[in-house]
Protein backbone atom coordinates (compact mmCIF):
# COMPACT_ATOMS: atom_id res chain seq x y z
CA UNK A 1 0.00 0.00 0.00
CA UNK A 2 1.15 3.51 -0.67
CA UNK A 3 1.64 5.85 2.25
CA UNK A 4 -1.43 7.96 1.33
CA UNK A 5 -3.75 4.95 1.23
CA UNK A 6 -2.33 3.72 4.55
CA UNK A 7 -2.94 7.10 6.21
CA UNK A 8 -6.43 7.24 4.70
CA UNK A 9 -7.26 3.77 6.00
CA UNK A 10 -5.90 4.68 9.44
CA UNK A 11 -8.04 7.84 9.51
CA UNK A 12 -11.19 5.92 8.54
CA UNK A 13 -10.58 3.42 11.34
CA UNK A 14 -9.56 6.02 13.96
CA UNK A 15 -12.18 8.76 13.28
CA UNK A 16 -15.12 6.86 14.84
CA UNK A 17 -13.05 6.19 17.97
CA UNK A 18 -12.24 9.91 18.32
CA UNK A 19 -15.89 10.89 17.76
CA UNK A 20 -17.13 8.38 20.35
CA UNK A 21 -14.70 9.69 22.94
CA UNK A 22 -16.32 13.13 22.68
CA UNK A 23 -19.97 11.98 22.64
CA UNK A 24 -21.99 9.98 25.17
CA UNK A 25 -25.49 8.53 24.63
CA UNK A 26 -28.14 7.05 26.91
CA UNK A 27 -31.93 6.81 26.79
CA UNK A 28 -32.61 9.46 24.13
CA UNK A 29 -29.94 11.88 25.41
CA UNK A 30 -26.62 12.65 23.72
CA UNK A 31 -23.94 14.65 25.53
CA UNK A 32 -21.37 16.04 23.10
CA UNK A 33 -18.10 17.93 23.52
CA UNK A 34 -17.91 18.01 27.34
CA UNK A 35 -15.07 20.15 28.67
CA UNK A 36 -13.89 22.21 31.62
CA UNK A 37 -11.22 24.85 32.21
CA UNK A 38 -8.06 24.08 34.16
CA UNK A 39 -7.98 25.67 37.61
CA UNK A 40 -5.01 27.13 39.46
CA UNK A 41 -3.63 25.31 42.51
CA UNK A 42 -5.72 26.05 45.57
CA UNK A 43 -8.89 26.79 43.58
CA UNK A 44 -11.98 25.24 45.14
CA UNK A 45 -14.46 25.84 42.29
CA UNK A 46 -14.61 24.97 38.61
CA UNK A 47 -17.16 24.70 35.82
CA UNK A 48 -17.97 22.21 33.06
CA UNK A 49 -19.73 22.67 29.74
CA UNK A 50 -21.23 20.51 26.98
CA UNK A 51 -24.00 20.23 24.41
CA UNK A 52 -26.92 18.08 25.59
CA UNK A 53 -29.28 16.88 22.85
CA UNK A 54 -32.63 15.12 23.22
CA UNK A 55 -34.05 12.91 20.45
CA UNK A 56 -37.06 14.17 18.50
CA UNK A 57 -40.23 13.63 20.52
CA UNK A 58 -38.25 12.61 23.63
CA UNK A 59 -37.79 15.65 25.90
CA UNK A 60 -35.92 15.14 29.15
CA UNK A 61 -34.74 17.15 32.15
CA UNK A 62 -31.27 17.37 33.68
CA UNK A 63 -31.97 17.17 37.43
CA UNK A 64 -28.55 16.59 39.04
CA UNK A 65 -24.85 16.06 38.51
CA UNK A 66 -21.95 14.69 40.52
CA UNK A 67 -18.20 14.18 40.24
CA UNK A 68 -15.71 12.31 42.42
CA UNK A 69 -13.38 15.34 42.29
CA UNK A 70 -15.94 17.75 43.80
CA UNK A 71 -17.69 17.85 47.14
CA UNK A 72 -20.79 19.38 45.56
CA UNK A 73 -22.00 19.80 41.96
CA UNK A 74 -24.86 22.09 40.88
CA UNK A 75 -26.62 23.15 37.69
CA UNK A 76 -26.23 26.92 37.18
CA UNK A 77 -27.42 29.63 34.82
CA UNK A 78 -26.48 33.25 34.16
CA UNK A 79 -29.08 35.99 33.83
CA UNK A 80 -29.16 39.77 33.63
CA UNK A 81 -30.58 41.50 36.70
CA UNK A 82 -30.66 45.31 36.63
CA UNK A 83 -27.86 45.40 34.08
CA UNK A 84 -25.69 43.04 36.14
CA UNK A 85 -24.88 39.49 35.04
CA UNK A 86 -25.65 37.10 37.90
CA UNK A 87 -25.07 33.38 38.30
CA UNK A 88 -27.60 31.29 40.19
CA UNK A 89 -28.39 27.65 40.88
CA UNK A 90 -31.33 26.06 39.08
CA UNK A 91 -33.02 22.85 40.19
CA UNK A 92 -33.45 21.45 36.70
CA UNK A 93 -32.61 22.10 33.08
CA UNK A 94 -35.31 21.04 30.57
CA UNK A 95 -34.18 19.79 27.16
CA UNK A 96 -36.93 19.90 24.54
CA UNK A 97 -37.33 16.91 22.21
CA UNK A 98 -35.25 17.46 19.09
CA UNK A 99 -33.41 20.40 20.68
CA UNK A 100 -30.14 21.04 22.48
CA UNK A 101 -29.21 22.70 25.72
CA UNK A 102 -25.80 24.27 25.23
CA UNK A 103 -23.81 24.57 28.44
CA UNK A 104 -21.19 27.29 27.89
CA UNK A 105 -19.23 30.01 29.67
CA UNK A 106 -21.52 32.92 30.73
CA UNK A 107 -24.54 30.64 30.17
CA UNK A 108 -25.94 27.47 31.65
CA UNK A 109 -23.19 25.25 33.08
CA UNK A 110 -22.25 22.61 35.64
CA UNK A 111 -20.63 24.18 38.73
CA UNK A 112 -18.13 22.13 40.73
CA UNK A 113 -17.59 23.16 44.37
CA UNK A 114 -15.10 22.01 47.01
CA UNK A 115 -12.65 20.62 44.45
CA UNK A 116 -10.50 17.90 45.98
CA UNK A 117 -7.67 18.70 43.54
CA UNK A 118 -7.05 21.26 40.79
CA UNK A 119 -8.46 20.54 37.34
CA UNK A 120 -5.28 19.93 35.32
CA UNK A 121 -5.02 20.80 31.64
CA UNK A 122 -4.99 17.66 29.47
CA UNK A 123 -6.65 15.44 32.08
CA UNK A 124 -10.20 14.06 31.99
CA UNK A 125 -12.89 15.11 34.47
CA UNK A 126 -15.43 12.37 35.31
CA UNK A 127 -18.98 13.70 35.70
CA UNK A 128 -22.28 11.86 36.13
CA UNK A 129 -25.31 13.71 34.75
CA UNK A 130 -28.73 12.58 36.00
CA UNK A 131 -31.83 12.96 33.82
CA UNK A 132 -35.50 12.33 34.69
CA UNK A 133 -35.97 9.82 31.86
CA UNK A 134 -32.51 8.81 30.62
CA UNK A 135 -31.16 8.27 34.15
CA UNK A 136 -27.42 8.50 34.75
CA UNK A 137 -25.08 9.43 31.92
CA UNK A 138 -21.40 9.11 32.82
CA UNK A 139 -19.14 11.41 30.81
CA UNK A 140 -15.51 12.51 30.81
CA UNK A 141 -14.88 16.19 30.14
CA UNK A 142 -11.55 17.20 28.62
CA UNK A 143 -9.78 19.80 30.74
CA UNK A 144 -8.74 22.70 28.53
CA UNK A 145 -6.30 25.56 29.32
CA UNK A 146 -7.36 28.35 31.71
CA UNK A 147 -9.35 30.96 29.79
CA UNK A 148 -10.45 28.52 27.05
CA UNK A 149 -13.70 29.51 25.33
CA UNK A 150 -14.51 26.07 23.96
CA UNK A 151 -13.21 22.52 23.73
CA UNK A 152 -10.17 21.51 21.68
CA UNK A 153 -9.09 25.12 21.02
CA UNK A 154 -12.44 26.20 19.55
CA UNK A 155 -13.74 29.73 20.16
CA UNK A 156 -17.09 28.55 21.54
CA UNK A 157 -19.13 25.52 22.54
CA UNK A 158 -20.12 23.38 19.53
CA UNK A 159 -23.87 23.43 18.99
CA UNK A 160 -24.22 27.06 20.10
CA UNK A 161 -26.20 29.11 17.63
CA UNK A 162 -26.75 32.01 20.01
CA UNK A 163 -29.37 30.26 22.16
CA UNK A 164 -29.51 27.33 24.51
CA UNK A 165 -32.56 25.48 23.14
CA UNK A 166 -34.57 25.50 26.35
CA UNK A 167 -36.82 27.86 28.26
CA UNK A 168 -35.18 30.17 30.80
CA UNK A 169 -36.13 29.80 34.43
Amino acid sequence: MTRGIWLGALFVLWAPVCAMADEYEAGGITVAHPWARATPGGATVGAAYAQIKAKDGEPDVLVAASSPVAGRVEIHTHSMDGGVMKMRRIEKLPIAGGASAVLKPSGDHIMLFDLKEPLKEGALLPITLVFEKAGEVKIEATIEPPGAKGPHGLDDQPGDQGHSGHDKH
